[in-house]
């Protein structure tokens, strides 16, 4: 097998982790039932770097860009994507308990070609590929 070639990645600052896609379907509120409120989550909230904000890992893949607030969403995306078959969003979204439904659902927003069994291998490579780079 031919060595994959590292994605382009980057990393930006946002003054929200809540923000990005992936961070409400993965960190899981303990003290309060207002994610947007909660200040304790399993996984656990990531933490800001100084006045910088807090980092978020931006990826290129299959003409998209994923963002991720923290490792626990990088790793969430990886261990999905390689389920098979793919769960449904539904599925997903039930197993969050909360009134948020399917369709706002991260992987519900992915195009079909990302989802196809092909499309979600070479995504899933190259997400390992950039999470082994830094360090994740």
């Amino acid at each position: 097998m031919p060595m994959q070639k590292t994605p382009k990645f980057w990393t930006e600052y946002t003054d929200d982790w809540r923000s990005e896609p992936m961070a409400y379907w993965v960190h899981i509120p303990q003290d309060q039932t207002n994610w947007q409120v909660a200040t304790t989550f399993i996984p656990a909230a990531p933490k800001p770097e100084g006045n910088k904000g807090f980092p978020v890992l931006c990826v290129e893949v299959a003409n998209m860009v994923f963002r991720f607030s923290s490792r626990a969403q990088i790793e969430e995306c990886i261990r999905i994507l390689s389920t098979k078959p793919l769960p449904s969003t539904k599925r997903l979204s039930a197993l969050r308990g909360t009134a948020a439904g399917p369709n706002s659902h991260w992987l519900s927003r992915l195009p079909a070609s990302v989802k196809s069994p092909k499309g979600r291998l070479a995504v899933v490579q190259k997400l390992s590929l950039v999470a082994n780079r830094v360090g994740i």
